[in-house]
């Protein structure tokens, strides 16, 4: 965060996204809040993955497939199917 910025902003400061396509065939995209008030000095990785998995969880069986990428490398971290986590693919 910027001596100038007072807030974090999302997407610009998120570290991960979420893109969930619903079975209705609706496709969400979420962005990770990886701090805990918005006028925090530090962000944490992990503490806006869990964020993002308690998500898709809550959506249960309406979500048909997730994925949670991370921004930076775009890389796959890790799939779900219907809330439920599984391996990622190769």
């Amino acid at each position: 965060m910027s001596k100038n910025k007072a807030l974090w902003k999302i997407p610009n400061d998120s570290f991960s996204k979420l893109i969930v396509w619903f079975k209705d065939g609706n496709v969400r995209t979420f962005y990770s809040l990886d701090w805990k008030h918005p006028k925090a000095k530090k962000r944490s990785k992990s503490l806006g993955i869990n964020c993002l998995k308690r998500l898709v969880s809550s959506y249960g069986k309406n979500a048909g497939v997730a994925q949670i990428y991370d921004i930076a490398s775009n890389a796959l971290v890790q799939n779900f199917y219907e809330g439920i986590p599984t391996r990622k693919k190769s």
